[in-house]
């Protein structure tokens, strides 16, 4: 009997076959352009960018299709370590992710002339210290953000997605950003329009103290109605921020810097500047409106003496 003619295999190096193999070909189905019929890698080249030809398989046999997870998507073929998200670390991320889910985000960044601030924080500092009180630059951003406020109430306000309104808040809750080794905790200064720089000053060194020692209570983390992050203390010049959901809008503030500049009779002269990076809600909070509320922040720290005053007593709109 005639034996049965074996299938012709054309010639191509082993890295080929293995190619060949992974992307499902039959290499007698392939012409090959080197020497002799011989099939080199680039013959391959038109099948990795379609799908290799189906081989005959019944549909009730046929594999389902799997699709690759992120996770294996991303596989180099060397292990990692994973890191489950709990406690702390998980809530941060569902509540960032939902802030980025739910609110259509805008940022714009100024510059701010800090210099007569730096003057007179250094004036200042050594009376603090001997009060016991670390003196610090927020307390004047803290002003100087309510100072704001005040004058553009619809920044001070939440917005409730399920209602479709805009919360206008009659108070000052100021939240400030520490990070601890837990993760980013937001301890808010209550009432901060109704406090002096000194207690403001002492608000945030225990609270800050009171979240890295995970000792904060619960109701000093809730019901804040703007909040401030500064990464200049590590740093940082610009940052966009994301907003600290159901508020509005939030604050970077980078770190102060010495550069040239120059003044009205256009003259060089040294001077502390800062970068002021700010978020909004832009269903709440339009460009232009963004814009007067930065600005109003720019004239009040520019302006740090008034920042030590009492306010004057909000005027009630019924009130004669």
């Amino acid at each position: 009997a005639a034996g049965r003619a074996m299938p012709f295999v054309p010639p191509a190096a082993p890295s080929v076959r293995l190619l060949a193999r992974q992307l499902g070909l039959d290499l007698s189905r392939i012409r090959g352009s080197g020497p002799g019929g011989r099939i080199l890698i680039e013959d391959l080249a038109p099948f990795l960018r379609r799908p290799a030809e189906p081989t005959p398989t019944s549909a009730e046999n046929r594999p389902p299709t799997r699709y690759p997870t992120d996770a294996e998507s991303f596989d180099l073929g060397t292990p990692g370590t994973r890191l489950p998200l709990t406690g702390l670390r998980k809530r941060i991320a569902e509540h960032l992710t939902t802030a980025k889910r739910l609110i259509p985000h805008y940022s714009y960044m100024d510059e701010c002339d800090v210099t007569d601030l730096v003057r007179l924080r250094e004036q200042l500092k050594e009376a603090a210290a001997q009060a016991g009180i670390k003196l610090t630059y927020l307390p004047f951003l803290v002003k100087a953000v309510v100072a704001a406020l005040r004058e553009v109430p619809l920044v001070n306000s939440t917005f409730d997605e399920a209602a479709a309104e805009i919360i206008l808040h009659d108070h000052y809750h100021i939240g400030i950003a520490v990070a601890t080794a837990a993760g980013l905790i937001v301890p808010v200064i209550k009432d901060a329009d109704k406090k002096d720089i000194w207690t403001i000053a002492q608000d945030i060194e225990r609270l800050s103290q009171q979240a890295r020692s995970g000792r904060i209570h619960w109701n000093d983390l809730q019901g804040g109605t703007f909040t401030i992050t500064s990464i200049g203390n590590i740093g940082g010049l610009m940052a966009t921020p994301i907003v600290n959901h159901p508020q509005v809008g939030i604050l970077g503030v980078g770190k102060i810097v010495k550069r040239p500049v120059y003044d009205e009779h256009e003259r060089l002269r040294p001077a502390h500047l800062v970068y002021l990076s700010f978020s909004f809600d832009h269903r709440v909070v339009d460009g232009a409106v963004g814009v007067v509320f930065g600005n109003a922040v720019r004239r009040h720290l520019q302006k740090p003496a008034a920042l030590l005053l009492s306010p004057p007593p909000a005027v009630s709109p019924t009130s004669r």
